[in-house]
């Protein structure tokens, strides 16, 4: 320690280059990046990532399976007993309720990470050991070291997100990513709580099948055989977009209060659009001022910014979601429980109160510094997510179709 004092007294700067250098290619380096660009600041860009980033609720571990609470019925044991005019009163009954189920939602592992060789490292004027220690702390080669670290943890954080928003918005049966991501290990997202066909398929270990009130709402446009999930047709036109719109509004409200989060695609607001623009009704407002509470909101007038795209429906802002069109690119992405839709021509009616990313506890965006590899010499960095995508109800979600026309 004495040593160190004299050190820091003689050769100050060398003292800090050490210190520094020390810091940002260990461990504490890398925790201390991502709380400065914590994983739930993420830009607008994605915005489902964004809105369960902001009510995502950590599980406790523990368990292969993070688990929610349902209650399927009342058990009801109602009857109508005595007779006022006889003086006299009927045997009544009680009965033993078991009106709770769970649902049972896997959790996954998420991974992405970085090396540097210390060739690489040599070549760029920086020289490490495995000590950690410099051997050359020139103010020129610390620049260096600093601009190739943060550029790597960048590329790590923004291509994390990518790839996490990705997976969220599909059923876990597409790997995505540029690693050896592998289909059957991918999470479960939107496109498996809530997809265009909700009559079959099986959802947190309970089937939809013979349980309706596990079924989200559909609407794919005229022609479409609700029994089945097939024979639809293009997605409604812009002239009769509001009215199945309302519909399914009522529905998503009758078991689970109002969606509060639309999110669509952009052939689906190119529709919405027409819409507003031929009706200026109602269905296109925006909370004002105390004195004019309602504003109305044609869409000529709107100004988009990032994914707002000014146009609103009973009130809630339909926000424009970019990645549906990265989706549309992706190989099978467009297979919703076995029918083919268009990413673009969809659009989402949410409650985030019954839709939540669950993070396993102490393990939400987790920087990881494995050692070295004694037949190499290499040094590794990484991040890793564990977690589910739940649904504690089902039936207050939806999703409709629009062709991305005006009529």
């Amino acid at each position: 320690m004495n040593n160190l004092i004299k050190l820091a007294i003689d050769r100050p700067i060398a003292v800090i280059a050490l210190i520094l250098l020390s810091v940002m290619f260990g461990y504490v380096a890398l925790q201390n990046y991502l709380k400065n660009k914590p994983i739930d600041q993420v830009a607008t860009e994605r915005p489902l990532l964004k809105a369960l980033m902001a009510k995502k609720k950590s599980w406790g571990g523990g368990k292969e399976n993070i688990v929610e609470q349902i209650r399927t019925d009342y058990g009801n044991n109602f009857e109508w007993f005595g007779d006022s005019a006889l003086n006299t009163s009927s045997a009544v009954t009680y009965n033993t309720r078991d009106t709770v189920r769970q649902a049972y939602y896997p959790w996954n592992s998420a991974h992405d990470g970085f090396q540097f060789s210390e060739d690489y490292l040599l070549g760029n004027g920086i020289l490490i050991g495995d000590s950690q220690s410099p051997r050359n702390s020139s103010a020129a080669g610390l620049v260096q070291l600093t601009n190739v670290f943060n550029e790597a943890m960048e590329v790590l954080r923004l291509g994390f997100e990518k790839i996490l928003d990705q997976s969220l918005h599909l059923d876990g049966t597409i790997g995505v990513g540029g690693g050896t991501s592998l289909a059957n290990k991918a999470i479960n997202g939107l496109d498996f709580i809530v997809p265009c066909v909700s009559h079959t398929g099986t959802v947190g270990g309970i089937a939809r099948a013979g349980n309706t009130y596990w079924r989200n709402q559909i609407d794919m446009g005229a022609g479409l055989n609700v029994t089945t999930g097939t024979a639809y047709g293009n997605g409604y036109p812009g002239d009769e977009l509001l009215a199945p719109m309302q519909t399914m509004w009522r529905a998503c409200q009758k078991n689970g209060g109002s969606p509060n989060f639309i999110l669509a695609g952009t052939d689906f607001i190119t529709s919405y659009e027409a819409a507003v623009d031929a009706k200026l009704s109602r269905y296109a407002v925006q909370p004002g001022t105390a004195q004019s509470p309602w504003n109305m909101d044609a869409s000529l007038e709107i100004k988009d910014s990032g994914t707002f795209t000014g146009l609103f429906f009973q009130g809630v802002p339909i926000i424009w979601d970019p990645v549906f069109e990265d989706l549309d690119g992706i190989t099978g992405a467009k297979v919703s429980n076995g029918l083919t839709v268009d990413w673009s021509k969809r659009c989402y009616f949410l409650n985030t109160n019954h839709l939540t990313l669950r993070p396993i506890q102490d393990n939400d965006m987790i920087a990881r510094k494995p050692p070295r590899e004694h037949t190499s010499y290499n040094y590794y960095w990484g991040m890793t997510w564990r977690g589910a995508l739940t649904a504690n109800r089902c039936n207050c979600h939806g999703v409709i179709m629009a062709n991305g026309l005006a009529t």
